[in-house]
């Protein structure tokens, strides 16, 4: 595609996270497009995503779901607080 040639689309995006980006796009003197179109051609030119996205491993996965069901063993936060200053020390 050339570079006078610009294709018009529209997308779906969060409105409270899409306001706050145009002003931080703005800060950066970009526009909305300006900003996608940044995005876009890092994508193309990485041929991926510019940032790290992991999917979590397996163990992670089921401790996550252990968490959402209320499994695992409780902790006491103060006492926690303590072992962790008593490894540091020693």
């Amino acid at each position: 595609m050339s570079s006078t040639a610009r294709k018009q689309t529209s997308i779906r995006v969060d409105p409270e996270a899409w306001e706050i980006a145009k002003d931080i796009f703005k800060e950066y003197g970009l526009s909305a497009s300006d900003a996608i179109n940044v995005f876009l051609n890092k994508v193309r030119l990485e041929r991926g995503f510019p940032f790290d996205i992991k999917l979590p491993n397996q163990e992670t996965i089921e401790a996550m779901e252990s968490a959402r069901q209320g499994d695992g063993e409780e902790i006491d936060l103060q006492e926690h607080l303590q072992e962790m200053k008593r490894c540091i020390t020693h």
